[in-house]
């Protein structure tokens, strides 16, 4: 079979796909910043205990969700905007025992407008869906994390940011990957956003990630794509097709990680408000002077 999904019939393009469309498709894990580490990181800070209520916002392909239910004995919801990311989610969930699938579920729904009761959650999981989320909404879907969070409930918060100026170029292409503009935001930007929420910076730590070299890329792109269910029944010229258009996003990518790093971020809803804590740990962010450009220079 040429480039025919099998079970629509129809011709598949992946030049055509968007990224987010391509990587539901193919079964690319999406997985948070930090990944497995970053997860464990979140459940220990946040004291999870096994029976809470979690929501992740953008849970996209459901790794975080899943592995969040692996780790702590409670009920999951993941809910994503994009329908086909929700339906491939299920489809992984459906591969997982029993004991999973029963305290983990997925559905589509808006960041900014959760339906949801107030004061549902013990913790609300948000990594990179908060950049995807347009800049005039943002301080909407965080009002909205904090309303169905429970009293003293913890927001994580994982968030990628630029370390340093970006060369416009890198901007441009990723531009032309995700379909819409992402702007040299520092992590001051990003802190400021989550503190107008109200909640309490409760726990700070950042990573610089890193590039991988063109080996890696290759081995990797060419694994996924030869290991895709989805793809099983194609040729090879389609699947070579598919290789070259997902070396191309993951080079994008790739350079754009020489310029980041990522925010691990609890935050908590607190009940009764508390004074300004006045002596700080050196290097400790300070949430009641925060100080900081928002954006970087763009570096032509």
């Amino acid at each position: 079979m040429r480039g025919f999904d099998k079970m629509t019939t129809k011709l598949i393009n992946p030049s055509a796909m968007s990224y987010v469309d391509l990587l539901s498709y193919i079964e690319e894990v999406n997985r948070c910043p930090g990944g497995k580490r970053t997860i464990n990181n979140i459940v220990s800070k946040s004291l999870l205990s096994d029976d809470a209520q979690v929501l992740e916002i953008g849970s996209n392909t459901g790794f975080t969700s899943i592995e969040i239910a692996k780790l702590k004995n409670c009920k999951v919801i993941g809910i994503d905007v994009n329908p086909q990311a929700v339906e491939k989610s299920m489809y992984l969930l459906s591969k997982e025992p029993k004991s999973i699938q029963d305290r983990v579920s997925f559905r589509v729904g808006d960041a900014a407008n959760l339906n949801f009761d107030d004061n549902q959650f013990d913790l609300v999981v948000t990594g990179g869906a908060n950049t995807f989320i347009p800049e005039n909404d943002r301080e909407k879907a965080l009002s909205e994390y904090r309303r169905v969070l429970k009293p003293y409930g913890m927001l994580s918060v994982t968030n990628l940011f630029y370390h340093d100026t970006v060369p416009k170029e890198v901007l441009t292409n990723l531009r032309n990957v995700l379909g819409f503009e992402v702007k040299p935001w520092t992590k001051y930007y990003w802190l400021d956003l989550l503190l107008k929420s109200g909640l309490e910076l409760y726990s700070y730590d950042e990573t610089e990630m890193q590039a991988r070299s063109s080996e890696v890329l290759n081995q990797f792109t060419s694994k996924l794509i030869d290991d895709s269910p989805a793809l099983a029944n194609f040729d090879d010229e389609v699947k070579s097709n598919f290789k070259d258009r997902w070396f191309e996003i993951m080079n994008v990518f790739n350079e754009n990680h020489r310029y980041l790093s990522f925010m691990t971020v609890l935050l908590r809803n607190q009940y009764v408000t508390e004074q300004q804590e006045l002596f700080l740990e050196k290097d400790t962010i300070d949430p009641w002077n925060l100080k900081g450009q928002f954006l970087w220079e763009v570096d032509k």
